[in-house]
């Protein structure tokens, strides 16, 4: 688990006294250790001796560590150094000039471009068809709006290229948050941002690689350290950022549940229950994954409008029109419908001791009021219920607008997805939020944790009421609802990615591979 960052501004000030008592001095160690690690995954992708790489260059700091990296990769590649735009802060007219000075005339392995002077047999064109590696050192993380049309040209060109495309610190062109380009198509994002098939990311992750619209643009994502250890960046950190409470889960912090006891009884892994409504699939997907997950009994339970009996139920779970006795972890929502007594099965959920029990909330749930009441009575962290929200963008709208916090649209929604949980959260106290998505956010009171494991096969019916399944299956087996969210989203994601094409992936699939 690794922390991530709104900004890291405050943090580099930080570093730089502990590297040297002289700012520009600091900053200047800092863009070495930059030119570094890029370095580093430069060589790591050049499959032969003397590749070509093409650096393109800024005018900031992110211009500066390209042209401090093209003066490290001299001699191990054939460089193409291109001037995107024109230096201008201190580091980087300091590099670009002493690059210049040094090579232009001395080196056959480095060629200068000015992209605003390239034209005919030095075209861009040509001279990106023949990298093997193309470096994007042109925007930092305060990039805002949308880049120019020469620009636009340029990623264009590069991203539709045979070749691997390494990203300093963020992709140029995507903003802090990916709200520039979130409604933008693939297509339209080749034009508008420059898509990596690696984001090396300086000292530590930033929010926005994590964004629904940075998916497909920030590729695998690295962090490199620029001149302190890990434990002193923390500390750093700690004292200008003690509130930030962000974090990226990892595949080796998932916790599957391990019978680790040999006298036992299904009792003792908890009951899940499933309660159905117009589309019955949708409960037994849910119920079946729970059980595969390690509850110890499973059912569903039907109403009288229920079409259960057109379909092949599991013989491991059962079907019910009462809520079991022993049940302790309910799971409302999946193919429940609009229509429906929400109110009655609220109801009964609080007659069954519900101090003692678990929920989890998904998808039809989020368009009833009766929801929010009983999010209200049982929000509090001293009552010992657990709850787990489950809704997706469209969902999570119309709950935000059930609980007064405010009428924001879908994209509104995937734009600012960090800030509306918080909202929510504060104002739900204890209870956990799942909020799906290309990277789904966890978030519960003031603390965020992101799922970037995910695979595009999740794309299928039906993939969100095994989600909620597993939850409620960990839930029952005594996890906390912070963790049943964190573990159930992190072995959902897992599994996503043992198939083996990843369109073919069905939701019995997904169960079969938890």
């Amino acid at each position: 688990m690794e922390q991530v960052f709104e900004s890291v501004k405050d943090i580099e000030k930080q570093i730089a006294g502990f590297i040297s008592q002289d700012e520009k001095t600091a900053e200047a160690v800092m863009i070495e250790n930059a030119a570094v690690a890029l370095e580093r995954y430069v060589l790591k992708a050049c499959s032969k001796t003397k590749s070509r790489v093409t650096v393109l260059c800024g005018s900031g700091n992110n211009g500066a560590d390209g042209y401090t990296l093209c003066r490290r990769l001299a001699g191990s590649c054939k460089v193409n150094v291109v001037k995107v735009k024109e230096p201008k802060s201190l580091h980087c007219i300091s590099a670009s000039d002493n690059l210049i000075s040094v090579f232009q005339s001395t080196s056959s392995d480095i060629n200068f471009y000015d992209l605003n002077l390239m034209q005919g047999s030095t075209s861009i064109e040509k001279i990106i068809s023949k990298s093997d590696v193309v470096v994007d050192c042109i925007f930092g993380t305060g990039f805002h709006g949308a880049v120019d049309s020469d620009i636009q040209k340029l990623f264009e060109v590069v991203n539709n290229a045979k070749t691997y495309r390494i990203a300093c610190d963020i992709p140029s062109g995507l903003d802090s948050t990916g709200e520039n380009i979130s409604s933008l198509s693939l297509e339209e994002k080749k034009k508008a941002v420059f898509a990596a098939d690696r984001t090396v990311s300086m000292g530590a992750h930033k929010i926005g690689l994590f964004s629904d619209a940075a998916k497909d643009i920030a590729g695998k994502i690295s962090v490199a350290a620029i001149g302190v250890s890990d434990s002193l960046f923390r500390l750093c950190a700690e004292k200008v950022s003690e509130k930030n409470k962000i974090y990226l889960l990892e595949k080796s912090d998932v916790k599957c549940p391990v019978r680790k006891e040999e006298n036992v009884h299904k009792g003792k892994f908890g009951h899940i229950c499933v309660m159905a409504g117009d589309k019955t699939g949708a409960a037994i997907l849910s119920s079946s994954a729970g059980f595969k997950t390690g509850a110890g009994l499973a059912s569903v339970v039907v109403s009288n409008n229920c079409d259960y009996e057109h379909f092949k139920i599991p013989a491991s779970i059962m079907v019910s029109s009462e809520i079991p006795s022993t049940a302790t972890a309910f799971v409302v929502g999946p193919g429940f419908g609009r229509n429906n007594d929400f109110e009655k099965i609220i109801s009964e959920l609080k007659i069954k001791d519900c101090a003692d029990k678990a929920f989890v909330f998904d998808a039809d749930s989020f368009y009833y009021k009766e929801l929010i009441d009983f999010l209200i009575e049982n929000s509090s962290e001293k009552n010992n219920c657990k709850i787990v929200l489950t809704p997706h963008p469209k969902e999570f709208a119309n709950l935000l607008n059930l609980a007064g916090v405010g009428n924001f649209s879908v994209k509104q929604v995937c734009d600012n997805r960090l800030e509306l949980s918080r909202k929510f959260c504060q104002k739900f106290p204890g209870i956990v939020l799942v909020l799906k998505g290309a990277n789904p956010f966890i978030t519960v009171n003031d603390t965020t944790f992101i799922c970037n494991s995910g695979s595009n096969s999740l794309a299928k019916g039906g993939s969100g009421d095994v989600l909620s399944g597993v939850i409620a299956s960990l839930l029952a087996q005594k996890y906390d609802a912070k963790d049943a969210a964190i573990h159930g989203v992190l072995m959902h994601a897992l599994a996503s990615r043992k198939v083996k094409e990843n369109y073919s992936l069905t939701p019995e699939l997904l169960i079969e591979n938890l």
